[in-house]
């Protein structure tokens, strides 16, 4: 049976419209959710914004969700109606078939068959990343689902999406025991990053952040040591706090050029590089200045990421019994909880980093 709401739609820059909107039945490896809570990500923020390199707009926001299961495939056993689930990558990619070689080998992102993600178009061009997470609905294949272990809200949950990806992050760069990090910007995902190398056994953690209220989440998550750069130079305080040493890894989620050039100077220091430099940033200039000889001669190693596929089922079990197990502080820096209608506060919330906002979820 269709299923009739209104979705939010970022019709250009700062603008957010509404649009009547229908799901068609789910085919027969798809599933049809009632969206229970989603945490505004910083792409959406970006997407708000107009400088998301790769959500042309119009476009929808919000991919990181929590929800109930309202409608099975005929083909789906794994889930039924009234399971709570986490949805991975809601809008954001077509859906795969579920029956091509590709899908039945567990390659579904290679899948020969998928299906667009439904749309419709606003002033004439066709709308991309439907559907919204802001929205009431939304759907997709049964393999982008987990259940919620109990004990897990759907508050907690609808942050799996940063806390997968930050897992994937920490563990392909390499951090852990006896490891000292620095990590620059205390919002979602660098206070996610915090306690991942907390977990994977790094010896001291550095938080880097201009913005009073973050850096005191930071210092209540266990960072042991605060900068903020608007009052010191990040660079010498970090050389300080290493005793001239410098950082094994420096976690950049900052999207800034400036801060990234102060990272590199904070890792430790030879010939070729001694440490290494994780980019996690969304950089919305988009032309970027960097002396490549710089990058060369400081950071040994340079992970780049920005969503990973690769080991991402994993990588949301181990999230997702990270919560279970309470060894992450999800509603520590959840400050934030607020209905559709107000989706254009909350983000712009984000952006002016008022009222104290960290993370801020829409929730129904």
């Amino acid at each position: 049976m269709p299923h009739r709401f209104s979705s939010p739609v970022v019709v250009r820059p700062y603008e957010l419209r509404w649009f009547d909107v229908e799901l068609p039945d789910p085919g027969p490896y798809e599933v049809v959710y009632r969206n229970r809570a989603c945490l505004i990500c910083g792409s959406d923020l970006h997407l708000y914004k107009g400088l998301h390199p790769y959500a042309p707009l119009p476009a929808c926001c919000g991919h990181e969700v929590a929800a109930d299961v309202v409608e099975v495939g005929s083909k789906v056993s794994e889930l039924a109606e009234g399971d709570r689930v986490y949805i991975s990558g809601t809008g954001a990619s077509p859906v795969p078939c579920g029956e091509c070689l590709r899908c039945v080998r567990g390659e579904a992102s290679r899948c020969e068959n998928k299906r667009a993600p439904i749309s419709f178009s606003v002033d004439g061009k066709p709308v991309s990343r439907f559907p919204s997470g802001y929205g009431e609905y939304t759907y997709g294949h049964v393999a982008s689902a987990y259940k919620l272990p109990e004990g897990v809200s759907y508050y907690e949950a609808a942050v799996a999406t940063d806390l997968a990806y930050v897992i994937g992050v920490v563990r392909r760069s390499g951090a852990g025991l006896g490891d000292v990090v620095a990590i620059l910007g205390a919002g979602p995902i660098g206070l996610r990053a915090l306690e991942v190398v907390r977990n994977a056994g790094v010896s001291k953690v550095i938080v880097s952040e201009p913005v009073g209220y973050r850096l005191d989440c930071a210092e209540a998550l266990g960072a042991d040591v605060l900068v903020d750069p608007k009052t010191v130079d990040p660079v010498e305080e970090v050389l300080a706090a290493t005793n001239g040493d410098g950082v094994d890894y420096v976690f950049d989620t900052a999207g800034s050029l400036g801060a990234t050039m102060q990272g590199l100077k904070m890792l430790r220091s030879d010939v070729g590089g001694l440490g290494t430099l994780v980019l996690m940033g969304l950089y919305e200039e988009p032309d970027l200045t960097v002396n490549l000889s710089e990058l060369m001669y400081k950071a040994g190693r340079i992970v780049a990421e920005w969503g990973i596929r690769e080991g991402r089922s994993r990588n949301v079990h181990d999230a997702l019994h990270l919560m279970a197990e309470k060894r992450v502080n999800i509603m520590k820096w959840i400050t934030h909880r607020m209905p559709e209608e107000k989706a254009v506060e909350a983000m712009e919330m984000l952006i002016n980093k008022d009222e104290g906002a960290i993370g801020v979820e829409i929730v129904h």
